[in-house]
């Protein structure tokens, strides 16, 4: 299932305001950035980012995240809330349930776990009532 991208600020990818580099391990009860966050490294503890997050092919997240637009190429052990855009890259292993706006799949990433995507079910309540509900966008929205 692949939606049409919405334009996110490439700036913000490419150079973020945090970095997580490739040899660190952090550990954290609760960790919250406002702007963007880069991790190549490994995370451990529930991650809230207000702008952009990307999690390189060498990261690993063991934790619950909550993102305005999140970009996985790496591994995510735990639930992650996605306010506008995700995007899980060729590489991606994610291993838990996900809400998203808009969900974006690239062939050869590995999910494991319930979707909830599109807008009127942003609130996370359904995926803890236990409801495993996908709603698709209309054909015309879809790339060819």
């Amino acid at each position: 299932m692949i939606f049409k991208k919405s334009p996110v600020a490439t700036a913000q990818l490419d150079s973020p305001d945090t970095i997580i580099g490739k040899g660190v391990y952090l550990k954290a009860a609760h960790m919250r950035g406002r702007e963007s966050i880069r991790i190549e490294g490994r995370f451990e503890g529930t991650l809230e980012v207000d702008g952009s997050l990307v999690l390189g092919e060498s990261g690993r997240i063991d934790g619950n995240v909550d993102a305005n637009y999140f970009l996985v190429a790496g591994e995510v052990r735990g639930n992650i809330h996605c306010s506008t855009q995700l995007h899980f890259a060729s590489t991606a292993r994610v291993n838990g349930d996900i809400t998203a706006n808009s969900l974006i799949v690239d062939e050869g990433s590995q999910v494991s776990g319930r979707y909830l995507v599109g807008q009127d079910r942003m609130s996370g309540e359904s995926l803890q009532a236990g409801d495993e509900l996908l709603r698709l966008q209309a054909s015309e929205d879809f790339d060819s």
